[in-house]
């Protein structure tokens, strides 16, 4: 009987591991406005998108990369079968595209695509480095007693006439002995016209990783700001470039204008890395 417990034990701890690692593998995509718009991971090599598609988008699909500043640059298939790239650890197909016009001047490696019907009209993207930074801190920006601040970002929108931030601080630890330190705190929010301000995901974490708290999707540093939108109803999403258990990859959090009691939706999306 002890023994058919251990069978049963290790058989459900097995099953669990294989399902939040099939959560991250086949968490591709992430589909907004009933699947009318999809976002994938991609990464760069050279001047290729390379893009983790189990199946290519449809002639009738346009695939955009979501770029520096405000662009939204059209990608073209560039070769029918897909490749294996070489320097991911474990790789899988991808397909590649490039730009319709120009060059890719970003070093960086990693993208956003996004791919659907009619898109282009849809589509608005603001990253963050196009909106006006403020250095300047409000009250609810402000660190927990005995943390200091490491690392604050306030973007603020004119035309939302909101500020939104970022904010990490760390304790001043005392006796590093103490299992349940808290070391690190990151929050990320938005402060509204009249001064409220509104606390849209958070984490802590102690110097051993240990006791954890905050919201389920990982928090970090804001990306910029996605708009959907059909003329009859507006969909805003903060990004934010963020890591969950050393799996990097992007948070989106809804935004929501008006003051509401709700969570906010978020969703997380993985890095490109196998």
């Amino acid at each position: 009987m002890v023994r058919l417990r251990q069978v049963v034990f290790f058989t459900l701890l097995w099953a669990i591991a294989l399902i939040v690692s099939e959560a991250f593998v086949g968490a591709e995509s992430l589909d907004f406005r009933d699947d009318q718009i999809r976002f994938y991971p991609a990464q760069r090599m050279g001047d290729r998108i390379l893009i983790p598609f189990v199946h290519p988008p449809a002639e009738n699909e346009e695939v955009l990369l979501l770029y520096h500043h405000t662009d939204l640059v059209h990608l073209r298939r560039l070769q029918n079968e897909p490749i294996m790239p070489k320097e991911m650890a474990n790789p899988r197909p991808h397909y590649v595209y490039g730009p319709v016009e120009g060059r890719l001047s970003d070093p960086r490696a990693q993208f956003l695509v996004a791919v659907g019907k009619g898109i282009t009209s849809l589509l608005r993207w603001r990253a963050a480095e196009t909106m006006n930074t403020a250095q300047s801190a409000g009250a609810c920006m402000t660190p927990d007693k005995d943390f200091s601040v490491t690392g604050l970002q306030v973007l603020a929108s004119e035309e939302l006439n909101t500020k939104f931030y970022y904010l990490q601080s760390t304790h001043k630890v005392i006796d590093a002995v103490q299992d349940s330190e808290t070391s690190m705190k990151e929050i990320v929010g938005m402060v509204r016209p009249e001064g409220s301000c509104q606390v849209l995901a958070y984490n802590t974490s102690d110097a051993y990783g240990l006791h954890n708290t905050g919201t389920r999707e990982p928090v970090g540093p804001i990306t910029g700001i996605i708009e959907l939108s059909d003329g009859r109803s507006l969909e805003r999403w903060l990004v934010l470039r963020s890591a969950m258990h050393e799996v990097w990859g992007y948070t989106f959090i809804e935004l929501r204008m008006m003051p509401s009691n709700h969570e906010p939706k978020r969703r997380f999306l993985p890095e490109d890395r196998a």
